[in-house]
């Protein structure tokens, strides 16, 4: 197929400009009123809403963020110290084995319907009913992370063992993080049915629950008997503004005291009433996904061509004003020995991809781009980029919106879609592994690509104890992943920037969780 390579290869500024422009214009916004001082309550703008409140459910930027002030886990990471283990709900563990772990609980924590937090809860939370168990609702979703763990036995009401199928180096990493919060086994088992539940669960976090409309508002009240201190917002409401310039014109109006997926080009903005912009990048890595099942797609040429012809500086020095970078692979520092500092960087080659192109005898079939244009800042942005650099290479790339995420799964048809791959716990196997391996999303629930060699060496990272060992077998699986048969590519670092209100004082964690306990969110009165 004929190529505008040597024409196209980099799109210039101007042209870049008309892909991006739009959005709310600074007059519009000036005239607003500012924000009135002295409110205790703290509504939250955000793009998208969770569609379920039960955490074994749903992994998503944006169940993180509500379910961070709902629950709470055993363990967690204390992310300003490069995510180390600390005491939360545990106030001590000993490793009894390679696969048993005893947690000791603390005392005098309680739920929000007042029941007091035991042992039996903690048994609950991992067992049969609820996400163990084949045919149990969490049990999708949760096998990447807790699959390991056989049973969880209360020994006394303040001490519970867990025990995994085979030696398990990071038990403690998994009951830190999603999908481990725990949960109220009374409050569970009297709730009228799990859709009433996963809309109104109870927990032991900073806020409980008044009401969820799915599409529209979660709103939260203090629990004001939190064992680390009441918060100190009255109440959390976080409330849907799909476009960026109606959560900026709510932040300038003081209809939200924060907003979240603010562009770098709407900063001055968010300013302008006497507020502030906090963020920046965080351990998630935006990425898109091949569907190696795709008729054009299976030929690993193709997918190496997407690859090449992605000019990521351009992208990231245009949209985010260089507020972000690219990693050198789909890996974070926060892997320790594991991470792979002489992984090289990625490069724009669209000679090369063109070449790959004209060599597989693509014949201009289009290849479907399936996005909501919502999930993700600068989504459609950047979307309508690619589709530009794949067109310079000779591919045709068709853009499709969706409504939601079940659309953008529907296997008929389907080709690329965007993604974002977080580090949940500082390993591989809380990197991307939990995505891409043997019990992820990609191949499990939507086969959209499998490696059996990657999948021997990710049984290899799993649960095998000497470093030598995971460490080669991850180098492998990168090698799989980025060069041999890739099933995706990363974008660019994820940055994730928030406007403030005025008298609003909040430190966003490097995470895409929100973190509004008592210690991390102030309000001037």
């Amino acid at each position: 197929m004929q190529s505008n390579c040597s024409a196209l290869a980099q799109l210039n500024r101007r042209q870049f400009g008309q892909i991006i422009a739009g959005g709310v214009s600074a007059q519009s916004l000036f005239a607003l009123p500012a924000f009135a001082q002295g409110a205790t309550d703290v509504v939250v703008g955000v793009s998208r809403n969770p569609a379920s409140l039960e955490p074994c459910i749903e992994y998503s930027t944006q169940s993180w963020r509500v379910h961070f002030s709902i629950f709470d886990t055993l363990l967690r990471f204390d992310e300003a110290d490069n995510f180390r283990l600390v005491p939360w709900l545990a106030k001590s563990w000993k490793r009894v084995d390679d696969r048993t772990v005893d947690f000791t609980l603390r005392e005098g924590v309680t739920f929000h319907n007042g029941d007091t937090f035991t042992a039996d809860d903690v048994a609950f939370t991992f067992g049969p009913e609820r996400l163990s168990a084949e045919g149990s609702p969490g049990y999708p979703m949760t096998r990447a992370t807790l699959g390991t763990i056989t049973h969880v036995e209360a020994l006394s009401p303040t001490v519970v063992r867990f025990v995994t199928t085979g030696p398990d180096p990071l038990l403690e990493m998994r009951v830190a993080t999603f999908p481990a919060q725990i949960v109220c086994k009374r409050a569970y088992n009297e709730a009228a049915s799990f859709d009433a539940w996963q809309a109104a669960p109870v927990g032991t976090g900073p806020y409980k629950v008044r009401e969820f409309r799915a599409g529209d508002y979660v709103q939260l009240d203090a629990f004001k008997d939190y064992f680390a201190g009441a918060p100190n917002a009255a109440t959390l409401k976080f409330q849907v503004a799909p476009e960026v310039s109606s959560r900026l014109a709510g932040l300038v109006s003081g209809q939200f005291q924060i907003i979240t997926e603010l562009t770098p080009d709407q900063f001055d903005m968010a300013k302008s009433a006497g507020g502030s912009v906090v963020g920046g990048k965080v351990a998630n890595n935006r990425t898109i996904v091949y569907d190696t099942t795709n008729s054009v797609l299976q030929d690993v040429r193709i997918r190496r061509a997407l690859t090449l012809s992605i000019d990521r500086d351009l992208i990231t020095e245009q949209l985010w004003g260089s507020s972000i970078g690219v990693p050198n692979g789909n890996q974070w520092p926060g892997f320790g020995d594991l991470y792979f500092t002489d992984w090289p960087a990625y490069s724009f080659e669209p000679d090369e991809a063109a070449a790959l192109v004209k060599e597989a005898g693509y014949d201009g079939t289009a290849i479907e781009y399936r996005i909501t244009g919502t999930n993700y800042t600068f989504e459609t942005q950047t979307a309508e980029v690619l589709v530009a650099m794949w067109k310079a290479v000779g591919l045709n790339v068709q853009l499709v919106f969706k409504e939601n995420s079940q659309q953008i799964l529907v296997p008929e048809g389907r080709g690329i879609r965007n993604w974002s791959n977080s580090m949940v716990y500082p390993d591989p196997l809380g990197g991307w592994w939990r995505l891409y391996g043997p019990y992820g999303p990609v191949q499990r629930a939507n086969k959209e690509w499998a490696n059996a060699e990657f999948n021997e060496q990710s049984n290899i990272l799993e649960t095998n104890l000497d470093p030598a060992a995971r460490k080669a077998a991850w180098r492998r699986m990168m090698e799989i992943y980025h060069n041999d048969d890739p099933p995706g590519t990363v974008l660019h670092d994820f940055g994730m920037f928030y406007g403030l209100a005025k008298g609003i004082d909040w430190t966003p964690l490097p995470a895409e969780y929100m973190d509004f306990r008592k210690e991390n969110l102030t309000i001037e009165g």
